[in-house]
């Protein structure tokens, strides 16, 4: 049944979320298809951070704005002229916490496999943001690789740099996510405290690669100290946000220059379409590659998912993430 209208998720302020109705045309356009979202995963940086009101990384109007990001869908219909795709069909795309949408075929980011568990899909883009930083700062077999905060990003970093080949350990202040950690390929897991034992105690001095993915400024300053002399910190975290003022220097020179440590801004892959000879890692083709390994069974995108909740209790969700409860990492919505 085609739907007429899509209930959308939208932000109108910190703290007020509404569901609104958007009528949809009758049938998909030349080159678009209709699809109704199974299962969609929340981004808990990115949608707690306006849910809460943080300052916007960006200059411009913050409200109101969609929420949401990482969404399963199943194709209705199709246009004229779309081809590879037919109703029936599941794709991963970019679109926000919504149940039904009508889009362009060139916005769809996967097509999972018949075998695919949808649900677990749906965090798929959760690991690009990890793999974005394997593929920008060249992590490889045999590199000491730490981790910085096993929220979701941090855990499915860990993931992508463990198939990578590295070595890689889990810095965390939250004992019951070690698991977890484990499960996704790190072979050490260790509180903040242990971390700088840690980074001293490997062959080389300190890791080869701090992959932040914390705002507090704490964190940034254990970073720059975990990283060995010529090493790496990639960032993708906000070192800062929602944050006073540093109360040190956030590029000391006991760390940044002495050490002569490379800062890399990860997390924004290459989005439009290109040959491989030109582009290797496209969004498109990391996205498909994780579908792949989610679907193998290769990455356990299912252990990201500590709650579900209807579509509808979308603020309840982002409420229980805020609390921090022991071993939450984050929620999938289920349309």
């Amino acid at each position: 049944m085609i739907p007429a209208s899509a209930s959308i998720a939208r932000l109108h302020g910190p703290g007020d979320l509404r569901f609104e109705d958007e009528a949809l045309p009758a049938a998909p356009g030349t080159g678009e298809i209709l699809a109704r979202t199974l299962w969609s995963t929340i981004s808990p940086g990115t949608e707690l951070a306006a849910f809460q009101g943080l300052p916007p990384l960006r200059p411009g109007r913050v409200y109101p704005r969609l929420v949401g990001y990482c969404n399963v869908a199943e194709i209705l219909a199709i246009g004229v002229g779309v081809e590879r795709l037919v109703p029936g069909m599941r794709v991963l795309t970019w679109q926000s916490h919504r149940s039904a949408f009508i889009v362009p075929v060139a916005d769809v980011l996967a097509i999972l496999p018949p075998d695919a568990d949808a649900r677990a899909a749906s965090a798929a883009y959760l690991f690009h943001l990890g793999l974005d930083a394997v593929h920008r700062t060249g992590i490889s077999l045999g590199h000491r690789v730490a981790v910085l905060g096993m929220g979701v990003l941090g855990l499915g970093a860990a993931a992508m740099a463990a198939r990578a080949g590295a070595d890689v350990s889990a810095i965390t202040a939250r004992p019951e996510i070690a698991g977890i950690a484990r499960a996704m390929g790190a072979c050490a897991v260790v509180g903040p405290d242990e971390a700088v034992a840690a980074a001293q105690a490997t062959d080389v001095g300190g890791f080869d690669n701090v992959v932040s993915t914390s705002n507090r400024w704490p964190d940034w300053e254990l970073a720059l100290r975990l990283a060995r002399k010529g090493g790496t910190v990639s960032v993708l975290g906000f070192p800062g946000r929602g944050e006073p003022p540093s109360p040190s220097n956030p590029l000391a020179s006991q760390y940044f220059y002495d050490k002569q440590l490379r800062l890399v801004a990860c997390g924004q892959p290459v989005e439009r379409d290109a040959p491989p000879d030109e582009i290797r890692f496209t969004l498109k083709r990391n996205m498909a590659d994780i579908v792949g390994r989610i679907a193998r069974g290769d990455l356990p995108a299912g252990r990201l998912l500590t709650g579900e909740y209807p579509a509808a209790s979308l603020a309840d969700a982002y409420r229980a993430l805020a609390a921090r409860r022991p071993g939450d990492v984050t929620s999938v919505l289920a349309w």
